[in-house]
């Protein structure tokens, strides 16, 4: 049963928790090794292009709460918040992407998604779906098609600024790290999760069940028919390609396993949350400041990456739990005194302004 009206209870704790499990998964991916052998170096790299695409997921599900029960009111002042916060996050993300780090930025590509959002956000959940799934294998299609097509695309490993407006548009669209034709369909799938009532114990536990068995046959079956089809691993630039599932390969099975993924550690947080409020409410408070962590975490590789960049994988797995619990800490001394962080409170600024005034009037 569908219930549309998902901040009418308050807010959700295991939406900022699997935010917080989000946010510690990228900074794996940023601080640690990129290449090696072994269940270790395989383990570490299960967050690759998996934990931001659990970003987008959530992205969705907000998205949905915030248009409440649909109502015209309600969406209107859905799409200003969405307008509003692309506008914030595109020019942000532009100037984050300038830094020396090695992190391909994802803030402009969000302006894009929400700008998707925006236009989605009236449409009924079996137009979610049916847009969500034929975007999943019509995207990575055109991908493929338009990078034997137009090679010329697809060139050049720096990115695009608002001096190269054609070039940045493909960008963000087409054959940047996180195109909206292809990372779209798990926004629009976080969307249709979050008409759902997931403060039910049965939809948080579908959740877990249906996304652990997607995941697991997408990346079966894309383990399965590389080896049937193709005989191993295909390679990038071949049809074959289509059949792989790894992490930012943006392919069919990939997007629909690291979308399943997302909502299987949604239902686990969801559920967590529920039975343990006291005991998960650092991790929450973590979530909610997920923006600034982000953001904040770019600045110190910027400033001085030695305070997190580790080649071994142990001294990376080392730094990403003491990442973690500096982070956990921090957040929740932070939200103790303080209703949200320093970026959060700026993307709410114009509706605190406006609230001020009437409670003045």
């Amino acid at each position: 049963m569908a219930r549309r009206d998902g901040r009418a209870a308050g807010r959700l704790r295991g939406i900022d928790a699997a935010r917080a499990i989000a946010i510690v998964g990228m900074v794996m991916v940023h601080v640690g090794p990129r290449e090696g052998a072994g269940l270790g170096f395989t383990l570490y790299g299960l967050t690759y292009g998996r934990a931001s695409l659990l970003f987008v997921v959530l992205a969705g599900v907000g998205v949905s709460l915030l248009a409440g029960d649909g109502g015209r009111s309600r969406v209107r002042d859905a799409r200003l918040r969405l307008l509003f916060r692309a506008a914030v996050l595109f020019p942000l993300g532009l100037w984050l992407q300038t830094l020396d780090t090695p992190v391909a930025v994802i803030l402009h590509y969000y302006a894009v998604y929400f700008l998707i959002a925006a236009t989605a956000v009236r449409l009924p959940d079996r137009a979610l779906a049916t847009a969500a799934v034929v975007l999943a294998v019509v995207g990575p299609l055109v991908s493929i098609a338009s990078e034997q097509l137009v090679p010329g695309w697809w060139e050049g490993d720096i990115a695009a600024t608002l001096r190269e407006p054609g070039r940045l548009l493909r960008e963000l669209l087409l054959t940047g790290y996180y195109p909206a034709l292809t990372w779209a369909p798990p926004l629009l799938a976080g969307m249709w999760v979050g008409h759902r009532d997931l403060r039910a114990p049965r939809v948080q536990r579908a959740l877990l069940a249906g996304g652990g068995g997607v995941a697991a046959f997408a990346y079966v079956g894309a383990w399965a028919l590389g080896r049937v089809v193709v005989g191993g691993a295909p390679e990038v630039d071949t049809p074959g390609f289509l059949l792989t599932a790894g992490g930012h390969t943006d392919m069919p099975l990939g997007i629909i396993g690291a979308t399943a993924v997302a909502l299987a550690v949604l239902g686990a947080a969801l559920l967590i949350c529920t039975r343990l409020p006291r005991l998960t409410w650092p991790l929450a408070a973590t979530g909610q400041l997920a923006l600034s962590i982000y953001v904040g975490h770019l600045l110190v590789l910027h400033v001085a990456p030695e305070l997190l960049v580790r080649d071994g994988l142990a001294g990376a797995a080392f730094m990403v739990a003491r990442f973690a619990v500096v982070t956990v800490v921090g957040a929740t001394l932070w939200r103790a005194a303080l209703p949200r962080g320093p970026l959060e409170a700026v993307l709410h600024a114009p509706w605190a302004l406006a609230r001020e005034r009437l409670d003045l009037s």
